[in-house]
């Protein structure tokens, strides 16, 4: 999905390794000592972000907040941890082919529910939920974002109380990661009772006033202030450890630091990097940094001549500093990016090709290119200058200063670049709204994308997938790659995914549809006296909010 600070998640069962499963802790130790900080507010947990919710029910919901904050009062069948495995939630077991929860034919997904849990105003949680949740998102009425995965199911089952079948009209391998967990687009189960009556749930109170299963019940909320959770007494794991938390929507980066500084919240979670010097240097807090499936990336735009030889992006690419970048533009906050999937991720690909620093090389691809030097050192051929627009949102201190160093790096080759910064309602906007990414006005564009926990990235990739039928804005077609997409969803089977996945990130390394600049870290500054919170690297950050502790 295309980021921004409020964007919302566009869109396996696997043992991930751990080698970046641990985050990065630093810090000063609390100054109260045995006794805790004398700033802090027992039982209540105090916190901080630039988002302002849309709505606190993330089915109708634009942005990633709704989702973060859902995992407070609502459930999903699955959540994701801190080591990268499911946890089971609102279903008791992860289907899989080898438990029979998947059918040999991978078409038909058996769920068993969760026994006794209950909705916050004490009815029973069972398969009717997920039946009407299902077609609430399937509801063309409602202002759903995607219903990408959903759209397969052929017929859901109600089984039993406490069990549900679900039939897809084909295979497709991410459905167990997308169908109410983790994925691009969190959904989370709804009450029947409560919102089958309307037509379309849009506007209903709810939205504003949830109920769920979860561990915390929203007590208050006016649009613009902070939001108050309090615990849950019937939660089914029991009682969570904090009475309370206070959710503060600060549009002002700058102030959220004071605010830490002063200790009137305990936790800001993905704080920027630019102030990292400032936050993880604060008494009596705790700077963590959690490697994220999420990247910073240079979106070339293929269909443009300019860019269309692949001499030229790979050029691009070996004229970038990125170690450099990464020190001066996220303070050494992010890491190295090669490919679309993390490091830490199953599927990542450690063999493909590097483009680490290399100007004289750069400078050979674009005189091999027939890109020649002009009298003022930008390259000319055939009489028109190498000249690249770059594209970005405005606003964005991260974004700016990637404009700036990428415009000196690529000068220094003989490329010159034209800066266009656009609004980030513009810049993100729909197809149909003519927003500049989705319609291909641009050279190369400056975004991030973040996925769910599954590696599926075919929307990104497919030869079929370019805007407005998916999120293939770089205008990129590789059938050898799209085959290897279509094996990697059509099978169930981890090793022959991870083959696939080998395959398509050589093929992307190999033509440069898209310069990766860097992985990001997540940072979260938190009072030193909260306990187990241990943010995860997918989605969001708050997998186990009933274990928190202050």
């Amino acid at each position: 999905m295309n980021v921004t600070t409020s964007a919302k998640f566009l869109a396996l069962v696997a043992t991930l390794s751990l080698a970046l499963g641990a985050c990065t802790r630093i810090g000063t130790e609390s100054a109260g000592g045995a006794g805790g900080n004398p700033w802090t507010h027992h039982g209540v947990l105090r916190m901080a972000n630039l988002s302002d919710p849309d709505t606190l029910n993330p089915v109708i919901g634009n942005e990633q907040i709704d989702s973060d904050l859902a995992m407070l009062w609502a459930g999903y069948f699955f959540n994701w941890n801190d080591k990268n495995e499911y946890v089971p939630e609102l279903a008791t077991v992860v289907p899989t082919l080898k438990n029979g929860g998947i059918s040999k034919d991978q078409k038909t997904i058996l769920y068993h529910l969760r026994k006794g849990v209950s909705w916050q105003d004490g009815k029973p949680f069972t398969a009717d939920d997920v039946i009407f949740t299902f077609h609430a998102i399937m509801n063309k009425d409602n202002n759903v974002g995607s219903t990408v995965g959903y759209a397969l199911v052929s017929a859901i089952d109600k089984v039993d109380a406490q069990t549900v079948r679900v039939h897809l009209s084909r295979p497709w391998a991410p459905f167990v990661a997308t169908f109410f967990n983790q994925s691009g687009n969190p959904y989370p189960l709804l009450p029947a009772h409560l919102l089958a009556q309307y037509p379309d749930i849009n506007h209903v109170d709810f939205n504003s006033h949830p109920v769920g299963t979860g561990p915390f019940i929203m007590d208050h909320w006016q649009r613009g202030s902070k939001i108050v959770f309090r615990a849950n007494p019937h939660y089914w794991r029991g009682p969570p450890k904090l009475q309370r938390i206070e959710y503060n929507p600060v549009p002002n980066e700058n102030t959220i630091v004071t605010l830490l500084q002063s200790h009137e919240i305990d936790l800001e979670y993905n704080a920027a990097s630019a102030n990292y010097s400032q936050t993880s240097h604060i008494a009596g807090t705790t700077a963590t940094l959690t490697p994220f499936t999420q990247y910073g990336q240079l979106a070339i735009n293929l269909s443009h001549p300019i860019v269309s030889d692949v001499r030229v992006r790979r050029a691009m690419w070996y004229a970038l500093d990125s170690k450099a970048m990464i020190r001066d533009i996220t303070h050494d906050v992010n890491l190295p990016a090669y490919t679309d999937q993390p490091a830490f991720l199953w599927a990542y690909n450690p063999n493909v090709v590097h483009y680490d620093y290399d100007p004289a090389k750069a400078k050979q691809l674009l005189q091999d290119a027939g890109w020649k030097p002009g009298p003022d050192g930008i390259r000319v051929k055939n009489g028109q200058r190498l000249q690249i627009t770059l594209a970005g949102a405005s606003g964005s201190a991260t974004g700016n200063a990637m404009n700036v160093v990428a415009q000196r790096y690529w000068h220094d080759v003989g490329i010159d670049t034209l800066v266009k910064p656009y609004t980030t309602s513009l810049f993100f906007a729909s197809f149909g709204a003519n927003g500049i990414v989705q319609t291909g006005k641009f050279d190369v564009a400056f975004y991030s994308w973040l996925n769910g926990t599954d590696p599926d990235d075919s929307t990104l990739w497919m030869c079929d997938q370019w805007p407005r039928n998916g999120q293939n804005v770089y205008r990129f077609c590789n059938h050898a790659l799209d085959a290897a997409e279509k094996m990697a969803l059509s099978s169930n089977d981890p090793a022959v995914r991870k083959k696939a996945y080998d395959k398509i990130q050589s093929i992307l390394a190999d033509q440069v549809p898209a310069i990766l600049t860097w992985y990001n870290q997540r940072i979260s500054v938190a009072n030193t006296d909260l306990k187990n919170y241990r943010p995860a690297h997918a989605v969001t950050s708050f997998w186990n909010p009933w274990e928190w502790e202050i």
